[in-house]
C-alpha cells in the first residue's frame, strides 16, 4: 500500500523525524565540504542545513570528526591545495581562488599556520612528486 502525502507534507517528514533527518545530514556534510570547498561555506549556514542550533551542531561536528567544523573546511582546503603545489604550476592566486581562500594572503597565513611552511616552500620541496 502506497502512502500519497497530502498537500504540503513530504514523504521524508512521515517517516523520519527532524533528529534523524539532522544526523543523517550530519554524516554528510565531509561529503558536502569537499564538494562546496571552493565556495564560502559558513559554519551558521551548516547548522542551519543540520536543523541544528549553532552550539549543538558545534557540539555534534566535533564529537562525530574529532575537531570544529572550521578546522575541517581549513583541512579539505589545504589538502586541495597541496596537490595544485604538488602536481601543477598554477600561480599562488589562481591556487587560493580554486579552493575557496578570500585572498592570497589568507592563502598564504593559513597555509604557514597549518603546515609550518609557506607555499611556495612546499612546492620546492615536493617537486620530485611530480
Amino acid at each position: 500500500i502506497r502512502h500519497q502525502p497530502k498537500a504540503g507534507e513530504s514523504i521524508s517528514s512521515r517517516y523520519f523525524s527532524a533528529a534523524t533527518l539532522s544526523e543523517n545530514f550530519i554524516l554528510k556534510l565531509p561529503e558536502y565540504i569537499d564538494q562546496h570547498s571552493q565556495e564560502v561555506i559558513r559554519v551558521e549556514h551548516l547548522a542551519k542545513l543540520c536543523n541544528m542550533s549553532y552550539s549543538n551542531f558545534a557540539k555534534r561536528f566535533h564529537a562525530l570528526y574529532g575537531q570544529s567544523c572550521k578546522s575541517y573546511i581549513e583541512f579539505v582546503r589545504i589538502s586541495k591545495t597541496k596537490d595544485f603545489l604538488t602536481f601543477t604550476d598554477y600561480d599562488l592566486t589562481y591556487i587560493s581562488q580554486e579552493c575557496g581562500f578570500s585572498d592570497c594572503s589568507h592563502f598564504i597565513r593559513t597555509f604557514r599556520k597549518v603546515t609550518g611552511t609557506t607555499p611556495n616552500q612546499f612546492r620546492l620541496q615536493n617537486r620530485g612528486m611530480k
